[in-house]
């Protein structure tokens, strides 16, 4: 098949891409102009083809004689800073864009799939959740402007599939880690709550900023994370090889047109269980520490996944741990390093 990916540069476009390069198909990228991740993609084998997302003659372009869109390509919060303009521009009329056309290839057109975030939606209330997230469980709420703007899209994608039935669908990322990242998870590490709490006036912030500041020795020192009424933080992340998995799996597949799909490890974590793993595998000290604030407590359902298009992720987050130490120790894993 020929297949287009915006945002080909980026870690997880850069693994997609080689992924069906490797299997036979013939993969054009669409890039910023002068990008300079461009040449690591036509190394093995990609088109490269330079525009705007908010140019709809360059994605016009760009589309032309496709018979697949995965479209990854927005502006992100690890990229910018962006002002609203740009993220309207880049993420919200660059959509329309593509579905426009996607729309104008007609029955070549074999699948257009829009990734979207889990930012779209509020995970952290004072409480945590307790069930599993479904697609469908929680209000597409946040106000953020790279969320909100995954937010219109989804919309844009369903306006599509119900008005013109155009075959697409809409992938969710929790998030996303490649080689060598995890260790690096600024969640896993005191250093980030000590400066968080450094300004808090209240007695508990008080409390704790004290205990974290007295106990941590410098970098690295890793944190066991608990809710105020010391429950270990609970959360779900993605490996990047778990979304080539996918994306191998759903594309052109029928029955996922018009629904929206969830990706995640195939397990949650929680801070008592990974945290200590890796104090063993790095020699960090680690602190446990109840923090007063809105915890981090959640996982999700991925049953929709597994039963529309047999979504089956393998890698625990020990053997992301793992990966990442082997990424440290050889500088090189089965995962293109290219940055978002």
């Amino acid at each position: 098949m020929n297949i287009l990916v915006t945002g080909i540069t980026g870690r997880v476009g850069a693994n997609v891409a080689r992924h069906f390069l490797q299997k036979g198909h013939k993969v054009r990228g669409f890039v910023w102009p002068g990008d300079r991740q461009s040449a690591k993609l036509e190394q093995i084998g990609a088109e490269i083809v330079e525009g705007d997302l908010a140019s709809s003659a360059d994605v016009n372009a760009a589309a032309a004689g496709q018979e697949v869109i995965l479209h990854l390509g927005a502006a992100f919060q690890a990229g910018g800073p962006f002002t609203p303009e740009q993220y309207f521009d880049t993420n919200i009329k660059g959509t329309f864009n593509v579905l426009e056309a996607a729309l104008g290839l007609g029955d070549s057109l074999k699948h257009v799939l829009l990734t979207s975030t889990d930012a779209t939606m509020s995970k952290y209330p004072p409480e945590g959740i307790a069930e599993p997230i479904s697609e469908g469980t929680l209000p597409l709420s946040t106000t953020d402007w790279y969320g909100y703007s995954k937010v219109l899209n989804e919309h844009l994608v369903d306006r599509y599939v119900r008005h013109e039935n155009l075959p697409a669908t809409v992938i969710r990322f929790s998030n996303v880690f490649g080689a060598g990242e995890i260790l690096d998870f600024r969640q896993f590490h005191l250093k980030t709550f000590i400066d968080q709490f450094a300004n808090r006036t209240d007695a508990e912030g008080q409390s704790a900023y004290k205990q974290m500041s007295e106990a941590y020795e410098g970098e690295p020192h890793l944190i066991i994370a608990c809710d105020r009424n010391g429950r270990p933080w609970k959360k779900q992340m993605i490996e990047v090889r778990e979304i080539v998995h996918a994306y191998d799996k759903v594309i052109a597949n029928p029955n996922t047109f018009g629904n929206v799909y969830q990706l995640a490890s195939k397990e949650p974590f929680t801070w008592d269980s990974i945290v200590p793993y890796i104090a063993e595998k790095t020699g960090a000290p680690v602190t446990r520490v109840n923090l007063p604030m809105n915890p981090t407590l959640y996982e999700y359902d991925l049953s929709a996944a597994r039963n529309d298009f047999g979504y089956d992720p393998k890698l625990s987050l020990q053997d992301m741990v793992g990966e990442a130490l082997r990424f440290q120790e050889s500088g090189s894993s089965e995962i293109i390093p290219t940055t978002v």
